[in-house]
């Protein structure tokens, strides 16, 4: 473990290796607004920030992943970086750039698509308006652009637009605030699935941008896997219609956390309550699929849709068991994923905004993304509650050492499930600084694994 994290970290059980950890600072690099502090040497300046990573495997088995690296979040400099390791992740090489922010855009987070059984890399990310200053509502809005490579990243080509039909929560016409978060994922239809975030950033929520609405789409890559001229890739929007999926606004008005954050910002639950973001999706049994994304409800929200992403159900809290207690989780990544045989993991924080002394979801200063969770969980065969899902006993993944001075950003956020050749990995960053990856055991699914709950037993 490299000597930066070892000094950060006050338990991390899994560790495997550090993907990349930016040079040494005195002090904090960062002051209590997640700002890089004067007087940092330019060049160890620019790769300060690490975040939102995404791996991928491609076919001689090296791992390629990428990730935003610049000065600080909305930083000039700010860019999309890969490194790659042929050794399954346990050495990696320098990073490279793929692109960088402009004056005029912000290029900031990317996710990148291997087209089974070639070496062709996607990357698809937002470019947003940086010329406008926040609170413009014109800053950050913009459109969804992709490019790829032919050649395991040496080269990239020029970029091409995804033309995105117009949501209500869009103020602008033919432009949205938005963003991606996981990579395009092959469902077991052969549907090749992207979701986004949308958000709606106007003037009137200038004194808090955290009650902004927002809700997901699932962008279908329609014929990715068999079309190689890129232009023309078909990329329509799911749900139809003008709106995406999001929670329901009236049946949720009193959630506790909600009304935290609300008492907080003095805000209404009618602007915010159907905020909805960051989705990831999984296969479940009877051809449904399921999505887990993050909320205001202090739980990470699910919605289920029977028709392979046509149509979802609103977003509730999702629970460990049916009719049981909530899983708590603040305003950060919950990604789920599925294993081989059929198990779901979830990562979250285990906080609903009032843990650790936090005020509520948004609470920065390590008080909601600190320490990182996961929970196992399976379907019960015929129940349709909670999607069918029983998880067990939760259990800590790491924790920083949040003691003394502390950053705005300081915790453990943007996670990945990796399961590569029956081992099972997690690709996080710490402090929004330094990009590492840990190994969990399968001994340790297994022991967390639900065993027994009524009828309860993995589904194929």
């Amino acid at each position: 473990m490299n000597p930066a994290i070892q000094k950060i970290m006050r338990k991390r059980p899994f560790a495997y290796s550090d993907v990349f950890c930016h040079p040494p600072v005195e002090g904090m690099a960062f002051d209590a607004n997640g700002i890089l502090k004067p007087g940092i040497a330019p060049g160890i300046a620019a790769v300060c920030k690490n975040e939102s990573n995404c791996t991928l495997v491609l076919t001689d088995g090296t791992w390629f992943t990428t990730w935003s690296q610049g000065s600080y979040e909305h930083a000039l400099d700010e860019g999309l970086v890969f490194a790659t390791s042929r050794d399954r992740g346990r050495t990696w090489t320098a990073p490279k750039s793929i692109f960088r922010s402009t004056r005029e855009e912000r290029r900031a987070y990317a996710v990148p698509f291997l087209v089974p059984g070639t070496n062709r890399i996607y990357v698809f990310y937002h470019a947003g308006n940086q010329e406008a200053a926040f609170p413009d509502p014109f800053y950050d809005s913009g459109n969804l652009w992709f490019i790829h490579s032919d050649d395991r990243g040496a080269t990239w080509s020029d970029r091409l637009r995804v033309d995105l039909p117009d949501r209500d929560i869009n103020i602008f016409p033919g432009r949205f605030h938005g963003w991606l978060n996981h990579p395009p994922q092959i469902m077991p239809e052969g549907d090749v699935i992207l979701p986004i975030s949308h958000c709606q950033r106007t003037g009137l929520l200038r004194r808090a941008w955290m009650l902004n609405a927002a809700e997901v789409s699932v962008i279908r890559c329609e014929n990715i896997l068999t079309e190689t001229d890129p232009a023309k890739l078909r990329f329509p929007l799911w749900p139809a219609g003008p709106r995406g999926i999001r929670a329901d606004v009236w049946k949720h008005r009193d959630n506790p956390a909600l009304a935290r954050l609300l008492a907080v910002f003095d805000g209404l639950p009618e602007q915010s309550a159907f905020n909805f973001q960051e989705m990831t999706v999984v296969p479940l049994a009877g051809g449904r699929w399921l999505g887990v994304g993050r909320t205001f409800l202090g739980s990470p929200g699910y919605t289920v849709t029977a028709d392979r992403g046509r149509t979802w159900t609103p977003v509730e809290p999702l629970c460990y068991g049916p009719g049981g207690e909530p899983i708590r989780h603040p305003m950060t990544m919950c990604p789920i994923a599925r294993t081989s045989d059929g198990r779901l993991v979830l990562l979250f924080t285990n906080n609903d905004g009032s843990q650790r002394r936090a005020k509520h979801v948004w609470e920065g200063n390590g008080r909601t993304r600190n320490p990182q969770w996961f929970v196992v969980g399976c379907e019960i065969p015929g129940e349709t509650r909670n999607a069918g899902l029983m998880f067990g006993k939760p259990r800590v993944l790491a924790e920083v050492d949040d003691r003394g001075e502390v950053n705005l950003k300081t915790g453990i956020s943007m996670p990945q499930f990796v399961e590569r050749d029956g081992r099972f990995f997690v690709c996080y960053n710490i402090n929004k600084e330094h990009i590492v990856l840990d190994e969990i055991p399968a001994r340790v699914l297994d022991a967390m694994t639900p065993a027994s709950a009524g009828n309860v037993r993995v589904v194929p």
